[in-house]
């Protein structure tokens, strides 16, 4: 046996811990919402992939020889990876994982991950490879943030890849549309703004998406303002920044001027009353001034 050449992405579900501890009260009896909550996280990831319809396709024998993607999950983790020259592959593990990521958070949970490329091996036995510890490595000590971060080297592959053209620009731009660049020079699938495209009714469910996850924002900043949660505060903070640059955009002039000239007053209303999130009140909570608080805790958009 030797290795693949392989894409490997590996997904950690933060807090996953907390969400088990809910499902049991203080007395020991079983919280049903609680572990409704949980089966519902492995619903989204299971459906992500259709993982029970491919399963049923191979109980009647139906097989998919042409695919080579492998997805694995294991308590509050999930790999996925496919051979480095399937064609597409990369851009639809990207929307895929985007839209992973956004599925999630209807659910009010986060999630870290890193994407490589390398030496793997993965059935449905077993799974082993520099390739996933590489993953496993950069999510645990590079993404930080509730990000899945890639290396350049994955959005090379998928352009090279891509067969989706016989434009090499456009096939670049539509792999680049799903990303963003950060202040490290990491690229991250892009759930803020590069959400609204992926959502089933783009201009009217996002909106909704907003509220959502800004809420979950706002929340997190609120539990995790003693000094004791520092770690978790920077998470939220680095959502809070991202979230507020969104808000830049979508209640830009331009944007609103956009959504005027095509009657769309509804959302022209929303829009104008959307809010940064500011981090003055979190200050106040930690005795200190915003300006320190800042200082502190933000980090460059």
């Amino acid at each position: 046996m030797k290795y693949e050449h392989r894409v490997v992405a590996f997904i950690d579900i933060l807090g996953f811990k907390a969400l088990l501890n809910d499902t049991v009260d203080n007395k020991g009896n079983d919280d049903e919402a609680a572990i409704e909550a949980v089966v519902s996280a492995y619903e989204a990831i299971r459906d992500i992939w259709d993982l029970d319809t491919q399963l049923k396709l191979e109980d009647f024998g139906v097989s998919h020889a042409s695919d080579s993607r492998e997805v694995s999950i294991f308590s509050d983790c999930l790999v996925v990876s496919f051979l480095v020259d399937q064609p597409k592959e990369v851009f639809f593990t990207l929307i895929d994982i985007q839209l992973l990521i956004m599925n999630l958070l209807s659910r009010n949970i986060l999630c870290r991950g890193a994407i490589s490329i390398g030496k793997f091996i993965h059935t449905s036995k077993y799974l082993f490879g520099p390739a996933l510890v590489e993953a496993y490595t950069l999510e645990s000590k590079a993404a930080l943030y509730p990000r899945v971060i890639l290396d350049r080297a994955v959005i090379e592959a998928g352009i090279e890849h891509s067969s989706m053209s016989n434009n090499s620009s456009f096939d670049t731009n539509l792999i680049n549309s799903l990303l963003k660049q950060d202040s490290d020079g990491m690229y991250y699938i892009d759930y803020f703004y590069g959400a609204q495209s992926e959502l089933n009714d783009p201009e009217y469910d996002f909106p909704n998406y907003i509220s959502n996850l800004g809420q979950i924002i706002r929340k997190g900043l609120m539990s995790a303002s003693h000094h004791s949660k520092a770690d978790i505060r920077v998470k939220y903070l680095w959502m809070r920044e991202r979230y507020n640059d969104m808000i830049d955009i979508v209640t830009s002039k331009d944007a609103i001027e956009n959504l005027e000239s095509r009657g769309q007053f509804d959302l022209v209303n929303f829009y104008k009353s959307l809010k940064k999130i500011s981090p003055n009140r979190y200050a106040k909570q930690l005795g200190v001034s915003a300006k320190k608080y800042n200082k502190a805790f933000k980090s460059d958009s």
